[in-house]
Formats: structure tokens, C-alpha cells, sequence
């Protein structure tokens, strides 16, 4: 089973598609750290919780020591934030796959030798375990393009076509 560490712009996403549940019917193990969590919009967190509450996503805090390694992980990557860190740090401690569409985030999973995808590698997932259909992704993908503007235009593109 793939152990995933989610980080936020990924899950508020998959709010904003409406693609939380399909999402979280993915054959995997899903975490999220506290700090993660704080950064998703608050009216989206309840959303969240309920996937807590349910046991499907483990929201993980920190000790004070372990407060101090992601604070070295910080140290190490200046440009991310403690939550990222989190990420990073998480991600290595469950030798866990991140998930993430930042890419200074992703340069930094990388350098670290964390398997690393984006929202792309969901939409994949969700088609291969027949979650989705093409044309639901099809549709998904095309509003994603709408609120997010700063996705790949090509890779987009390839993708509708594929799926049209």
C-alpha cells in the first residue's frame, strides 16, 4: 500500500473539485500534519476532520524533539515553510510519498530522495482504480484549469485529449 503525506494546495484541490471523497477511496495510507492542516481554509477543515474522525486520514502533531528536526529541515531549505518542513520531514520518518504541487517543495523532496507527486498522479490513480471515469476526469481537470491557472498548459492539454 502507498503511504502518502499530503500537503495542502493538494487537498484544497480536491475540495474545491469536489474530489475529496473519490480521493480518499484511493487504495492508500493517507497522512497530513497538524501544521498542514492549519493552512487548508477553515470551512474546509471540518471537511477534513470528518476523514480524521473516521480513521482514513492521520493527522499528526509533533513532539517538542521532533519540532526541533523539522526546525533542521528548515534550516536546510530556508525557502520552505515549517509546514512543508513537516512534510519533509514526515515523508522521510514514514518513508512515505509526498504529495504536493509546490515545486520549490518538490526540488526540496527530491534532494532528500522522497518520492514525490502531484495532483496529476491522483487524477492517474483515481482513473486506474476505476474511481473515476475519463469523462468525470475530463470534466474535473477542465475546472481545475479554471481555478488554477498556474497548472502546465501542455500536460493538461495531453491529459483532456486523452480522456475526451
Amino acid at each position: 500500500m502507498i503511504v502518502l503525506v499530503n500537503d495542502a494546495n493538494i487537498l484544497i484541490d480536491l475540495l474545491k473539485l469536489d474530489l475529496i471523497d473519490p480521493f480518499f477511496q484511493l487504495h492508500c495510507e493517507f497522512h497530513v500534519t497538524d501544521l498542514v492542516a492549519a493552512e487548508v481554509l477553515e470551512e474546509n477543515v471540518k471537511e477534513l476532520e470528518r476523514y480524521v474522525t473516521d480513521g482514513i486520514l492521520i493527522k499528526r502533531s509533533f513532539a517538542f524533539e521532533e519540532l526541533q528536526e523539522i526546525r533542521l529541515v528548515k534550516n536546510k531549505h530556508p525557502g520552505l515553510s515549517i509546514a512543508d518542513c513537516s512534510c519533509v520531514y514526515l515523508s522521510t520518518r514514514l518513508s512515505a510519498t509526498l504529495l504536493t504541487g509546490d515545486a520549490v517543495l518538490r526540488r526540496a523532496a527530491k534532494r532528500n530522495r522522497i518520492p514525490v507527486h502531484g495532483l496529476f498522479w491522483v487524477f492517474e490513480e483515481l482513473l486506474v482504480q476505476s474511481i473515476l471515469s475519463k469523462k468525470q476526469a475530463h470534466k474535473k481537470l477542465t475546472k481545475l484549469m479554471e481555478i488554477n491557472p498556474r497548472l502546465p498548459k501542455k500536460e493538461c492539454q495531453d491529459r483532456l485529449k486523452t480522456w475526451k
